[in-house]
């Protein structure tokens, strides 16, 4: 690997905006929180919050930060939450995106935030606030603590949130009707300045998941099938998921199939070693690690 030059950043010496600029840039994309609360007075309020993520699921709890303003004071939202300590958390995407930055806009308390942003309110099921129409996901909460982070400007103060319930548009449910499809849903993501990410489908892509028992390593998948060095390390890494490599008659088995696909009688051992590399890669693009473990097996067994 190449040596890279870096530039140390320290938030005392970048101060607030400085260091700020650096965190938002390099933690991305982030989850942003659409959230939707009311005043004491009953006022509504729209704000989005991309410190924001779900940390848990029994009990399923969001937690979002919102940060003082730079006199000190809390903004709407935290007002808000302090005095009805409800809220009700949407995913946004992309078509709600401009609705939603209007919304960040610095309105008066006393300002109707559903009316600005011509969005559409309905009634929340369990909780005060108001749910976004448009969104096609929303979280109702109750806020069970709210933690400052700090005493100075622009501090955050974290907004834990129990959620009681969730509204998810059928269009964005997968076939089973049991999760979000990615691919439907299409939210957006928060980066650094005035850039966002849409997640779209070209941009999404899957990871077979380590087994339940111990994985074996990258070490340990050199050492067992040396032919894996020609692989590029996530290629490698891929492999090293699984908790122990195939065994004999199931490299021998897929090496026989092979041959019968693959003329080999007037190849070169390389050559030979090659095709099998070759079909390695091309079972590990399609997530078939078990075919790509017989198949980097057998090139391991070819000596050009």
């Amino acid at each position: 690997m190449m040596d890279k030059a870096f530039r140390t950043f320290y938030p005392e010496k970048e101060g607030l905006l400085g260091f700020h600029k650096i965190l938002v840039s390099a933690v991305a994309p982030r989850p942003i929180a659409f959230v939707s609360t009311i005043s004491a007075s009953g006022v509504r309020n729209l704000s989005p919050f991309s410190y924001f993520n779900v940390f848990g699921a029994n009990p399923p709890i969001a937690i979002f930060s919102a940060s003082t303003t730079e006199s000190g004071k809390d903004k709407d939202t935290l007002a808000n939450i302090r005095a009805t300590r409800e809220c009700i958390v949407h995913i946004a995407d992309r078509r709600i995106s401009h609705q939603l930055s209007l919304s960040s806009a610095a309105f008066s308390s006393e300002v109707d935030e559903f009316e600005r942003s011509g969005l559409t309110p309905t009634p929340g099921a369990h909780v005060k606030p108001y749910r976004v129409v448009e969104a096609n996901v929303a979280f109702e909460c109750v806020v069970q603590d709210i933690v400052p982070l700090g005493e100075s400007r622009g501090s955050g103060n974290l907004a834990i949130c129990r959620i009681l319930m969730a509204h998810v548009a059928n269009d964005v449910l997968d076939d089973s009707h049991q999760m979000v499809d990615p691919r439907k849903l299409r939210p957006i993501g928060r980066l650094g300045g005035e850039w966002y990410l849409e997640t779209t489908p070209s941009g999404l892509f899957e990871l077979p998941r380590p087994p339940t028992g111990e994985a074996m390593g990258i070490a340990a998948v050199l050492h067992c099938a040396p032919a894996a060095s020609d692989l590029t390390p996530e290629e490698q890494a891929t492999l090293a998921c699984v908790a122990a490599p195939p065994d004999g008659e199931s490299v021998d088995r897929f090496y026989e199939m092979w041959r019968q696909v693959v003329d080999t009688s007037e190849m070169s051992l390389d050559g030979i070693r090659q095709g099998l590399l070759q079909a390695t890669r091309s079972a590990l693009s399609k997530q078939n690690v078990a075919e790509a473990w017989v198949a980097v097996s057998a090139a391991s067994r070819v000596k050009p």
